[in-house]
């Protein structure tokens, strides 16, 4: 059974590995913040006075000011009682009771120690919701669904303790992303779908797709005037920076990654097609193979291209109500950097998924014709002779 999962017990100790040794690592270039602050859990112990009434906006939320007792309990002052004054906003508005959790920020000034209700605990929610999908993944997927974990993992080591760090010791993001990216490709196949010809198919496909839709990204954002300053939270990050970044080809970063997944889902679709047709049929042609997946490859490019651009949708659906709002002309709505962007990410990663159709069709057509016949036509044509 170790046997088994060899691959993945490895990948995993890589993944720790990194999230292990990744920040000392990168401490001579992480960002240092000139404000002492920690931020730990904390309980209301009684509410001294409330003064609150609803939003008029916004009836549901109560605006005003608390002022609270709370005993810290956890960090250097653990166990100790304060007294927190809590004004409440539409933006900020953490509304506690007697009794309940919260996160506190403690940050040390001149004038002594500020004591802030900084947001609700919400860390418990968030780690049932990933228990309950592990719990379905492994109970569906087992096997498979380990492995998957295992890639998500993997991932994450990948973008948290790699690529963020080397973008801003101010490595090439392109260089870097594509090598990270493609490592990711590479074990995220051999765990999902095994050390096989049909899974280098669809990693070469998908590295390629991805490429092009970080191309397609960075040139069209180029010629549209838009670089990384443009992202979300993109001007912030250079002045989080010790050092310049490259923040021009942050867009080639940002799309293959929100690309990738995507890309990923309709290469194996291909390559898996492929496979399976020429195992139901031998005498198929590598012409008709390839023909016969790129149809299949049809059926999927829409709902595929739909699915990228619904998730960018997703993600600006508060500007595109402000639009909507705002009964802005379609001249000002196009122009407008952050719809500009969101377009042209959406469209980026949509050719990316096109592009990855026929070139992992035409990928399959020479990488998997050989003289040895998938197993499961192997098994068909020795179940046909033992009916002969």
């Amino acid at each position: 059974m170790l046997r088994t999962y060899r691959f993945a017990i490895f990948i995993t100790l890589i993944s720790t590995l990194i999230f292990q040794f990744s920040p000392s690592l990168s401490e001579s270039f992480r960002p240092q913040s000139p404000l002492k602050q920690e931020f730990v859990e904390a309980q209301v112990v009684s509410i001294i006075s409330s003064n609150l009434a609803p939003d008029a906006r916004v009836p549901s939320i109560k605006t005003g000011k608390q002022i609270f007792t709370a005993t810290i309990l956890e960090g250097q002052q653990q166990g100790k009682t304060v007294e927190v004054s809590n004004p409440l906003s539409r933006q900020h508005n953490v509304l506690v009771e007697e009794g309940d959790h919260f996160i506190m920020m403690v940050r040390e000034t001149v004038n002594g120690d500020v004591y802030w209700a900084y947001n609700h605990k919400r860390s418990t929610a968030i780690y049932w919701m990933c228990l309950a999908f592990l719990l379905l993944l492994l109970s569906f997927g087992r096997k498979e669904g380990l492995n998957s974990v295992v890639s998500l993992y993997f991932t994450a080591a990948l973008i948290v303790g790699v690529l963020i760090p080397s973008i801003f010791a101010g490595w090439n993001p392109v260089l870097i992303t594509i090598a990270l990216m493609g490592l990711k490709i590479v074990v995220n196949f051999i765990l999902v779908s095994g050390y096989n010809k049909k899974s280098f198919c669809a990693m070469a496909g998908t590295l390629l797709g991805v490429i092009a839709a970080g191309i397609m990204a960075q040139v069209f954002g180029e010629f549209a005037n838009l670089s990384g300053i443009y992202l979300d939270k993109g001007e912030d990050v250079i002045y989080l920076a010790t050092q310049p970044i490259q923040i021009r080809w942050l867009m080639f970063v940002a799309i293959m990654v929100s690309a990738l997944g995507a890309v990923m889902d309709v290469a194996i679709s291909i390559a898996s097609a492929y496979n399976e047709l020429r195992a139901a049929d031998p005498k198929l042609s590598p012409k008709q193979l390839m023909q016969s997946s790129m149809n299949i490859g049809r059926d999927i490019m829409g709902t595929m291209t739909n699915t990228l651009i619904l998730a960018f949708a997703g993600s600006s659906l508060t500007t595109i109500m402000m639009v909507w709002g705002l009964d802005m002309p379609l001249t000002q709505f196009l122009n407008t950097p952050v719809i500009a962007l969101s377009i042209i990410h959406a469209l980026a990663g949509s050719v990316g998924i096109v592009l990855t159709i026929p070139i992992t069709a035409w990928l399959a057509r020479y990488m998997l014709n050989s003289d040895e016949l998938p197993q499961s036509t192997q098994s068909v044509s020795a179940a046909e002779q033992s009916v002969l």
